[in-house]
């Protein structure tokens, strides 16, 4: 089995920002983070404060079907971040209650990770036995496959989404949209 030994190597570089970030190999944690962090100081721009979201003073029964669809188009686009945060508290939340499903999400990322990271024609010896990563990715997927499906990632997967429609239906359904000059939240009786 031959393995790339720069992988392993340490080396201290600098930061654009004037940091000295440490690199394993191949792998630059700061860059790799990097979009990660554009993309949450994007969305923290559009999350709405909790208490606004969580203001149950002006919650109301709806009165018809009309007044449910205005709400909840106006609610999911208006509180999409705060919808949007609460749906990945509850995949956290599952992913570190079941250590199975911990364990099967980790070792499945780590291959599928390393494999990409192999250069274009690199292969894997192994008892005398070649392996693309074209092999190497389907070795991962019979043997990740049945991992995922042993840790219930189906009944995760489900469970998250009848959570977070739930969640996020009786908040749109319940809250009063605002007026156009944003200042009331009284709703608009449709006349008939």
């Amino acid at each position: 089995m031959t393995v790339d030994k720069t992988l392993f190597s340490e080396e201290e570089s600098e930061h654009p920002s004037g940091l000295f970030v440490r690199k394993m190999g191949s792998i630059s944690l700061p860059n790799q983070l990097s979009s990660l962090k554009e993309w949450v100081i994007s969305k923290k721009d559009t999350l709405r404060p909790w208490q606004e979201f969580g203001n149950y003073n002006r919650a109301s029964k709806p009165a018809d079907i009309g007044i449910i669809t205005r709400r909840v188009s106006h609610n999911v686009i208006y509180y999409y971040t705060n919808y949007a945060f609460i749906s990945a508290l509850l995949i956290i939340y599952c992913i570190i209650s079941s250590p199975l499903l911990l364990l099967a999400i980790t070792v499945s990322g780590t291959a599928c990770y390393l494999i990409s990271r192999q250069k274009e024609g690199q292969t894997l010896k192994i008892a005398g036995h070649t392996f693309t990563p074209k092999d190497q990715a389907m070795i991962c997927a019979c043997i990740s496959l049945p991992l995922l499906f042993f840790a219930s990632a189906g009944t995760v997967i489900f469970w998250i989404i009848g959570l977070t429609c739930s969640v996020v239906g009786v908040h749109a359904t319940m809250m009063q949209i605002p007026n156009e000059d944003g200042t009331e939240f009284i709703e608009m009786k449709e006349t008939v």
